[in-house]
C-alpha cells in the first residue's frame, strides 16, 4: 500500500496541476507605444477576488505570451521586454514583479543557484566574464547556473510562496515538481527546465539588490522532504544532501555579492551533483520502482 502511494505521489499528482503542454499565445504582438501596464494587468485580474488569485492569473498571461530567450547581457525596460516578445529569466521575472506591483501585490525577488547538465563552454564564457565584470559573474560554471524567479504572498494562508514566470509555476507543490522532485519536470516549458538538475540554493533579493533572506532550507530541504512524507529522511545520502546543502549556501551568497569565485567551488559542486543523484537512485530502490524515462533521469 505505501509503495501504490508513492507511486501516485511521484508519477500522478502533477496531471491535476498542468493542462498546458506549451506557451499558446506567442504569436500575439504586444503594442507597447501607449500601454500602461496598470490597466492591462487590472483587466487581466478582474475576475479574480483573491491575491492569489490574482497572481496566477497574470502568471499564466505573461507565460503563455512572452518566450524564454538565451541571456545576451542587454539592459531593457519592461517596455523593450514586451515588444520584443521576452527575455530571460531575469527580465521575465522583471515584467511579472512590474505587473503585479502596478495592482499592489506583496511580492519579493528571488536569486538561485542550480545545478545544471555538464558545460565546458559555459565555464569557458563564465571564466571570460569573471575577468571582465569580477567574481559576481561566477554564478554561472561548468556544472551550476544561476535562475531567477519570485515569491508573492498568499494573504489567505500569510505564507510566501514561489512564481516562476519562465515555467508557468506558481506554489510550493507546482514549484517542487518543476524543479526538485524525483519525476518528470513539469513546466510549460521543458527545454529549460531538463538542463536544471535541480537548485541548491535560494535566496530572497532585498529592495537595495542584498540577499537578505536564506531559502534554501525551506525548499531544498523541508518542502522537498515534505513533498514525499517524510520518507527523504530514511535514505542513505540524505544527510550529505542536507549537510551540502548547508555547506554551499554561504559561498553562493557571498558569490551573487561579489566576493567569492563560485568557480572555486567546482568540487563541491560536482560532488551535489552525485549526491543528487544518489538520493534518486535511492528513493528507486528502496520502493521498488522502475525508472522510466519519462519519469526518472539518473
Amino acid at each position: 500500500m505505501k509503495n501504490i502511494c508513492l507511486l501516485f505521489i511521484f508519477f500522478c499528482a502533477s496531471t491535476s496541476l498542468f493542462a498546458q503542454t506549451g506557451r499558446t499565445h506567442l504569436s500575439e504582438t504586444i503594442d507597447t507605444t501607449e500601454l500602461q501596464l496598470s490597466v492591462l494587468t487590472q483587466d487581466i485580474v478582474k475576475d479574480q477576488n483573491s491575491s492569489y488569485g490574482k497572481a496566477r492569473a497574470v502568471l499564466n498571461w505573461l507565460s503563455n505570451r512572452l518566450d524564454w530567450k538565451a541571456t545576451d547581457y542587454q539592459t531593457r525596460t519592461v517596455n523593450q521586454i514586451l515588444a520584443r516578445g521576452g527575455g530571460n529569466c531575469f527580465e521575465l521575472a522583471k515584467v511579472y514583479m512590474a505587473m503585479i506591483k502596478s495592482i499592489h501585490l506583496p511580492y519579493r525577488a528571488i536569486a538561485e543557484i542550480n545545478l545544471h547538465v555538464y558545460s565546458d563552454e559555459r565555464q569557458k564564457t563564465a571564466e571570460e566574464k569573471v575577468v571582465q565584470v569580477g567574481n559576481r559573474m561566477s554564478v554561472f560554471g561548468r556544472q551550476h547556473n544561476d535562475h531567477r524567479w519570485l515569491e508573492v504572498l498568499d494573504e489567505e494562508t500569510g505564507k510566501w510562496e514561489p512564481v516562476d514566470p519562465s515555467m508557468n509555476v506558481i506554489g510550493t507543490e507546482q514549484w517542487l515538481k518543476a524543479r526538485v522532485w524525483f519525476g518528470p519536470r513539469m513546466t510549460i516549458d521543458t527545454s529549460i527546465t531538463n538542463d536544471m538538475i535541480v537548485p541548491v540554493a535560494v535566496f530572497v533579493v532585498d529592495q537595495q539588490q542584498q540577499l537578505s533572506t536564506d531559502r534554501s532550507r525551506h525548499y531544498l530541504i523541508e518542502a522537498f522532504n515534505q513533498l514525499y512524507q517524510g520518507k527523504l529522511t530514511d535514505l542513505p545520502s540524505w544527510k550529505s544532501w542536507t549537510a551540502q546543502i548547508k555547506q554551499l549556501s554561504p559561498h553562493v551568497k557571498a558569490a551573487f555579492e561579489g566576493k567569492e569565485n563560485l568557480h572555486l567551488r567546482e568540487k563541491d559542486i560536482a560532488k551535489l551533483v552525485k549526491t543528487y543523484q544518489d538520493l534518486k537512485r535511492e528513493f528507486i530502490q528502496k520502493n521498488k520502482l522502475l525508472p522510466f524515462n519519462e519519469g526518472i533521469s539518473l
